[in-house]
């Protein structure tokens, strides 16, 4: 996108983020984090990691039993769908996602899933959510109604494909400032 997703505007002021953190705190959580380095986040302590990096920090940052975790840059993500992921893998006590979309997850921090995200990160195993996933033995759940809402937007291309017709003409406008800032 030429720039941070996060910050990323939604038809009606709303940011990527701002949505984000809006629909985790629709849920019984006991709270909600920010990973990355921005302000009031969890730095991932191992830059470059990717996903498996921004999950060994938040890991080592919390006390909690498990997390769910969703990405910034998803979202048509709705509360339903993420009560219906929470449900499932604390009913299981397994980690749990949908069909081929590895996010957004529930994923128990248990010793196995800890001590693989302390290998990746010391580079003494995979850096990968879908070896973290096979490993502990996850279960994925069938997708409920359309996949659209696991667009993940990573482009203008995306941006216009998925936010746009989701809330309509508003997002027009935002297209073209993002085209805008990814020419300059």
């Amino acid at each position: 996108m030429g720039r941070d997703k996060a910050g990323l505007p939604l038809p009606g002021g709303e940011h990527f983020l701002q949505r984000a953190v809006a629909l985790l705190r629709g849920l019984p959580l006991a709270q909600v984090l920010i990973s990355g380095n921005r302000p009031g986040g969890i730095p991932d302590p191992v830059p470059g990691m990717g996903p498996v990096g921004g999950l060994y920090g938040t890991a080592c940052a919390v006390d909690s039993g498990a997390l769910l975790v969703i990405p910034v840059d998803m979202p048509l993500l709705h509360g339903e769908l993420l009560a219906q992921l929470l449900a499932a893998g604390q009913r299981s006590g397994r980690a749990s996602y949908f069909g081929d979309f590895y996010f957004p997850l529930w994923l128990p921090l248990d010793t196995g899933v800890r001590e693989f995200l302390d290998a990746a990160v010391r580079k003494r195993g995979p850096n990968s959510i879908g070896a973290l996933l096979r490993q502990c033995g996850a279960q994925r759940l069938a997708i409920p109604g359309t996949a659209q809402c696991f667009a993940n937007i990573n482009t203008p291309a995306e941006y216009a494909a998925h936010v746009q017709p989701e809330y309509g003409a508003q997002a027009r406008g935002h297209l073209s400032t993002i085209r805008a800032r990814n020419i300059l």
